[in-house]
């Protein structure tokens, strides 16, 4: 793995994906950048405070931006996931919050020792460590866009176990110089966040970022695992569902050549729907990569290829 010259320190943490924050780096293309990760809003439960006195705003903190030369409105921000390295870990409970949010009395906040891979719950619980991005994105053209709901177009809130070390994702340029963003890290995470709290962390995230000027994009699209995850976005999981299948025929039509017959018998047969986490209507359609490169003169496109 390359060894990163760059740094982003989650002293330049923001709550939202901010289109007028001062970046806190410059690369060009290809370059390798390491980001903190924050954890303060944990801290500050264990020590007591309050969640209102805390502000909700700062739970969902990211750092950046990460401002990529060459960037502009129209190109498409790749980004390798290199490496999570897990610094601190949080079993979290805030009372009265998410679906089970009556299971306990008071809220809980305790950090959880990590050994040999494993979250260490009690004595008779461990559980496998499994690094996570929750939040990540581009800034939107203008403004800022909230790191808590919706999922934009850009990114956000996207809550995706698949977001770990070997992923890439994908991510529509809306700003010159594109600024990224990344941040709420889980040490581990159940599929579409079931609780709405995962087991957070701070972390260092490092990752490697690329222009491609050619690629246009709708939303995001991350492949992970040797399958695709395609983005629905919607005001419903209705509408969410339909768009998540568009584009899914949409990109296996271009990125593979099929005809519409070819691409809807694929993904008749091979596509899942997967639900995204609490942060809106997010429907992901997942594609097995498989069936499309054993296909006669078929292969990856060049920008879809592993780093």
């Amino acid at each position: 793995m390359s060894v990163s010259p760059y740094r982003i320190p989650r002293s330049s943490r923001y709550a939202a994906l901010d289109a007028t924050a001062l970046p806190a780096l410059r690369v060009e293309t290809g370059a390798v950048v390491e980001f903190e990760t924050s954890d303060e809003p944990y801290e500050m439960l264990a020590r007591g405070i309050l969640v209102e006195e805390i502000g909700l705003d700062r739970f969902n903190q990211v750092t950046g931006p990460l401002a990529v030369k060459g960037a502009r409105p129209g190109d498409t921000l790749r980004v390798d996931i290199l490496s999570i390295s897990i610094e601190r870990a949080w079993l979290v409970f805030i009372r009265s919050f998410g679906p089970l949010g009556r299971l306990l009395p008071k809220t809980v906040c305790e950090r959880l020792d990590v050994h040999g891979g494993r979250l260490v719950v009690s004595e008779r619980l461990q559980l496998p460590l499994r690094p996570s991005i929750g939040c990540i994105g581009v800034a939107p053209a203008r403004g800022a866009s909230s790191t808590f709901r919706p999922v934009w177009p850009w990114g956000g809130n996207l809550d995706l176990v698949e977001l770990h070390a070997g992923s890439t994702i994908w991510l529509p340029v809306q700003r010159p110089e594109a600024f990224l963003f990344l941040g709420d890290v889980h040490a581990a995470i159940g599929a579409g966040e079931p609780a709405h709290v995962a087991i957070e962390a701070a972390a260092r995230v490092t990752v490697q970022v690329a222009v491609d000027h050619r690629l246009r994009l709708p939303g995001p699209l991350v492949r992970s695992d040797d399958e695709l995850l395609v983005f629905g976005l919607g005001p419903d999981i209705s509408s969410a569902q339909q768009a998540a299948l568009e584009n899914a025929v949409a990109l296996v039509r271009r990125a593979f050549e099929l005809t519409t017959r070819e691409a809807y018998a694929f993904v008749c047969a091979c596509l899942s729907y997967r639900f995204g986490g609490p942060a809106g209507p997010v429907v992901v359609a997942a594609l097995p990569l498989a069936p499309v490169t054993q296909l006669s003169g078929s292969a990856i496109p060049s920008w879809l290829a592993s780093s």
